[in-house]
């Protein structure tokens, strides 16, 4: 007797096939790359947008609820309790410190921040996305009111890869301590209020 053959059959791909698929994933790459770079550049521009006017409005709020001065300044490069010296101010994407500030200045302080008067302290963010302020003073102090003694400021948040970023902001802290983030157009250099704390 006979055994019956056993047949195999064999599955997989045909040439034709893999080249419909391949074309296909690569339509959808091109559609979908440009907005997932979009994307990340409005993530990474909104997050340390959002982090430094948090962070402003929580040393104000510290400030009042302590009943004395409270100040932000740039953090130092490789340090997590000193300010920035003044060869570095202006930059504030490196970092800031907060600080209990008992002697009111607005002035960055010498020697460093005793580790007992930190309050909290943010760690460089990504260098693509800087963060400047106009008076490159690096440091912001509320007093128990929560205004500022440091005197008003703008910081601008911009993408170092694209100066003409529709993503660009300014953060506006005025001498009474109200914060407000500022869509800033490109062309004409001007800005518009899109969002306000204070």
């Amino acid at each position: 007797m006979q055994k019956a053959g056993i047949l195999h059959i064999q599955r997989g791909f045909t040439l034709v096939e893999m080249m419909v698929t391949i074309a296909v994933l690569v339509i959808l790459a091109t559609v979908a790359v440009p907005g997932l770079q979009e994307y990340a550049v409005r993530s990474g521009m909104a997050a340390i947008r959002d982090d430094f006017a948090i962070a402003l409005q929580r040393t104000r709020t510290d400030a009042i609820s302590r009943n004395t001065c409270v100040s932000m300044c740039q953090l130092a490069s490789g340090s997590t309790s000193a300010c920035a010296p003044e060869a570095e101010l202006g930059q504030w994407h490196q970092g800031w410190l907060t600080y209990v500030n008992d002697s009111c200045s607005g002035e960055v302080p010498v020697g460093g921040v005793s580790a007992s008067d930190v309050i909290s302290v943010r760690q460089p963010s990504n260098q693509r996305y800087t963060l400047d302020d106009n008076l490159k003073s690096g440091v912001v102090t509320f007093d128990a009111r929560g205004s500022l003694v440091s005197g008003a400021a703008t910081y601008g948040v911009k993408d170092s890869l694209d100066k003409d970023s529709k993503h660009a902001r300014d953060i506006v802290v005025s001498k009474q301590g109200r914060i407000v983030v500022r869509l800033v157009q490109p062309s004409t250099g001007g800005s518009s209020d899109s969002k306000e704390g204070g």
